[in-house]
C-alpha cells in the first residue's frame, strides 16, 4: 500500500506499508510519514517514524479504518511536523550510510588475538587420551 497525497510540495505527505527503502525514500523527500505495517521490520520503522516527531504512530494493518487514516493525515499536515520532516531529510542528505554500515559491520567482527590472548595450551591434566585410557 502506498499513498502520496499531494496537493503542493509543502504538503507532501506518504502512508505506506513501511518498508525499510520505502520510508527512506519518503523521508529523504522531507514527507511526514504514517506507517501501516504488516510483516517483518515494518512495525520498527513505524515506531522510528513516530519517535522522530514525523508521523504518528503505527496503525497495525488489521486495526486501519477511515476514522484513523483522517486522524493520521491530520497530524501529518501539521506544519511542525512538516518542520521536523524537513529537518530530517537534510541530515539524511549529509548521512554517508554505505560507510556507516560497513564500519557497523566490522565492529561486530570478532577481534584479532594478541600474542597474549593465544590459545592456552593443554596441561595434560585433563586428556581425552587419558580419559579413554590411552596414556
Amino acid at each position: 500500500m502506498l499513498l502520496i497525497l499531494s496537493c503542493d510540495i509543502s504538503r507532501k505527505i506518504q502512508v505506506h506499508h513501511g518498508g525499510a527503502g520505502t520510508t527512506a525514500a519518503g523521508l529523504k523527500a522531507a514527507c511526514p510519514t504514517t506507517i501501516v505495517p504488516f510483516f517483518g521490520d515494518q512495525p520498527f520503522w513505524g515506531e522510528r517514524v513516530h519517535a522522530r516527531g514525523v508521523g504518528p504512530p503505527p496503525i497495525p494493518v488489521d486495526e486501519f479504518s477511515l476514522p484513523k487514516l483522517v486522524d493520521a493525515i491530520k497530524l501529518m499536515l501539521d506544519p511542525k511536523v512538516k518542520e521536523r520532516a524537513i529537518e530530517l531529510a537534510k541530515a539524511m542528505e549529509n548521512e554517508d550510510g554505505v560507510t556507516g554500515a560497513v564500519k557497523a559491520f566490522f565492529k561486530q567482527l570478532p577481534q584479532k588475538k594478541s600474542e597474549s590472548d593465544a590459545d592456552p595450551q593443554p596441561t595434560g591434566f585433563f586428556s581425552v587420551r587419558r580419559c579413554f585410557g590411552c596414556s
